[in-house]
């Protein structure tokens, strides 16, 4: 396109030009759901927008500057980033969801939460010096600061996470202090009051511990760097790309979805915040082409969820698991890669299927972008996440690339005119990042009460112990546990908090049976995320099924549906190791590793829709479905037999398939 055209909204596409009116319009799609709620959050107005404005800027600020240019010792950092989030977190939250829309702006009792929340997490880091020159002693007035704290944070997680996280919380705190009356192992001596709020408030291993580090730093940033990126452009440049690359195929908006959720959903910290962005214009665009409102909600929760285990970034997760295992973050990268393909190229195919199936066309390639306009008007917006790529090859620390990439973001978008970042945009931008933030701070945070407790009762190592035990030693009954505790566990928190759970309390037992720590993280970590996604407590599901006016039961179970990968790749990497532990070159058990994953992606996808050139018989899907097992179990000779079986209905149903268009040719 050239210059002239650029100005008046028109492109040439095979000769011929047209008006950008004739094109999809995101932004229209958007407006249609610019009446739903935003989550749990409050609509401010007036006076009280423009302070929670100034608020969250400086705090994003604050954040910003430790990452980037002058870092503050770990207690410090946490304490003020606490102070932050607790102080938006009653301003922004009202008391319930349901006065979202009907409590406009903070009650006086929302200030008296806000400011005893800043007021006590932040006595800590304004109080540092003298604590750390007193060995750490708790005087009254931190005892008191501790139990305000504790409260004023069990009350932020009722707001955001729900009643499940006081439940959670609860059964810990009581088991500190019932020990003595514990069953077996489980027992000890109990701890008073104050020894209880010490360890919470005033230790890196408490309510200030990992979790709360992870969201004060890795989470605030990329949260805010995805908060910068959807005010650049860069979501609609991913939409884009993916119109113009699979829009016109069958079932394209859906494919559309699938592409430009998993991308951005890959820097978000959450599938449901990743689904409340983009699920605004991809749900109205499936709805549009004929897809089921259930269905649209249920792609989008899914290619939202697959976000979180997508390298490089994987929601910020990847670089907490390289804090855990002390490996480098590119080995992790490394290893999650084959099974995120494997897991979207399920999805992929199985959204594929139904469209076929349904006799769903494309969107008419009048109406789509052409990919040469795209990466010419916006493809510079990719530049951030490629300086981000990159530092992090280089080995830069993820924070600094995360700030680099931020602060790069307003510069790119600046090299053409009509991407450039307004002043207003930055601030929307930041105001945004910290925003978004608060959910998954008050939930890391939250976890502390998880952590906190074993770390002080020393029943972490007994917990491995006694799901090993229960399970017989054996490897499947301990991975068919694991999982389950990885799901419980994991309902209603966003996937860092998820990962930090489970590594904490479920992985340990999969290395004591001799799995590679990676990939027994990697396990724990994929059940713990398809928790979003999983009724009843489906978070991203039940943003979606917002977005689309569906029914949020039946868009759960359709999302399990297209969710198969993620419950059944995490066996296939634990059977099959290589493809995650690539440390030895090309070997034949990772050639057929890899060959076997893509056999059982197919397989999903063609049993779950019983389609493939046409609609399966039984017998050929019942072979698909049972020839996945098979492929799983760590045996050349069975992974064998699946391919073959797999290659038979494959070329019989595609044989028979193209004998029954020759007939239809004829016949017309």
């Amino acid at each position: 396109m050239s210059e002239n055209n650029e100005d008046i909204g028109e492109e040439i596409i095979d000769g011929k030009i047209r008006s950008e009116q004739d094109l999809i319009d995101l932004d229209q799609l958007q407006e249609t759901q610019s009446d739903r709620p935003d989550h749990k959050m409050r609509f401010l107005t007036g006076h009280w927008k423009k302070f929670v404005t100034l608020v969250a800027v400086i705090s994003t600020t604050f954040h910003l500057y430790t990452a980037g240019i002058s870092e503050l010792e770990l207690l410090k950092q946490r304490s003020y980033h606490m102070a932050f989030i607790l102080f938006m977190c009653f301003l922004v939250y009202p008391s319930f969801p349901t006065d979202a829309r009907k409590n406009r702006n903070p009650t006086v009792f929302d200030v008296i939460f806000a400011v005893a929340g800043a007021v006590s997490a932040g006595w800590i880091g304004f109080n540092y010096t003298e604590i750390a020159m007193r060995g750490g002693f708790m005087t009254d007035i931190d005892y008191i600061m501790g139990l305000i704290f504790m409260i004023v944070l069990a009350e932020a997680a009722r707001r955001i996470i729900g009643k499940f996280m006081l439940v959670l919380a609860g059964f810990f705190i009581a088991y500190l202090f019932l020990g003595p009356y514990a069953p077996g192992m489980f027992e000890h001596p109990g701890f008073p009051l104050r020894r209880v709020v010490h360890h919470f408030y005033m230790t890196t291993e408490g309510l200030f511990g990992i979790a709360t580090g992870v969201s004060a730093t890795y989470v605030y940033l990329f949260v805010t760097f995805g908060a910068f990126l959807n005010k650049s452009g860069l979501t609609e440049l991913f939409a884009n790309l993916a119109l113009a690359l699979a829009g016109h195929s069958p079932g394209g908006p859906a494919k559309v979805a699938i592409i430009t959720s998993g991308f951005m959903g890959m820097i978000q910290g959450s599938s449901a915040a990743n689904v409340a962005s983009t699920g605004m214009f991809t749900i109205p665009l499936m709805k549009s082409l004929g897809f089921k409102g259930y269905f649209a909600a249920a792609v989008e929760a899914v290619a939202s969820c697959g976000g979180q285990f997508l390298p490089p970034v994987m929601g910020a997760s990847a670089f907490i698991m390289a804090q855990f295992l002390g490996m480098p973050y590119r080995y992790i990268a490394a290893g999650a890669a084959v099974p995120a393909a494997l897991y979207y190229g399920a999805v992929f195919l199985q959204v594929h299927f139904r469209a076929k199936k349904l006799g769903m066309e494309g969107v008419d390639r009048s109406r789509l972008p052409a990919l040469k306009t795209v990466l010419y008007q916006q493809g510079h917006l990719a530049l951030p996440v490629i300086i981000l790529v990159g530092m992090l090859a280089f080995q830069f620390t993820a924070l600094f690339s995360a700030f680099v990439s931020i602060i790069a973001t307003i510069f790119v978008s600046s090299l053409r005119k009509y991407t450039r970042m307004s002043v207003g945009d930055i601030i929307d931008a930041m105001v945004l990042g910290g925003k978004n933030t608060i959910l998954t701070a008050v939930a890391c945070a939250s976890v502390g009460w998880v952590v906190g407790t074993m770390n002080l009762a020393g029943t972490g190592l007994l917990v491995t112990h006694y799901v090993v035990r229960l399970a017989g030693g054996t490897l499947l009954y301990t991975l068919l546990l694991t999982a389950a505790a990885s799901m419980i566990m994991s309902k209603g928190l966003p996937t860092t908090s998820v990962y930090i759970i489970n590594a904490t309390l479920v992985a340990p037992a999969l290395v004591e049976l001799g799995v590679q720590p990676l990939v027994a993280h990697l396990y724990t970590y994929y059940w713990g995320g398809v928790s979003a996604v999983t009724p009843p407590v489906a978070l991203a599901v039940y943003v979606g099924s917002g977005i689309a006016g569906s029914d949020i039961m039946k868009s759960g179970f359709t999302a399990m549906k297209l969710a198969i990968a993620g419950y059944l790749v995490p066996l296939y990497y634990v059977y099959w190791p290589e493809i995650v532990m690539r440390g030895e070159g090309l070997t034949v058990s990772l050639v057929f590793a890899i060959i076997g994953g893509v056999a059982a992606v197919f397989c999903m996808g063609v049993s779950a829709e019983q389609y493939f050139m046409g609609k399966v018989p039984w017998y050929k899907a019942g072979l698909l479905a049972g020839s996945i097992p098979l492929l799983i179990y760590p045996s050349i000779l069975t992974s064998l037999l699946a391919i073959v079986l797999t290659l038979f209905v494959g070329i019989s149903e595609y044989v028979n398939g193209r004998e029954e268009a020759s007939e239809v040719t004829v016949s017309g």
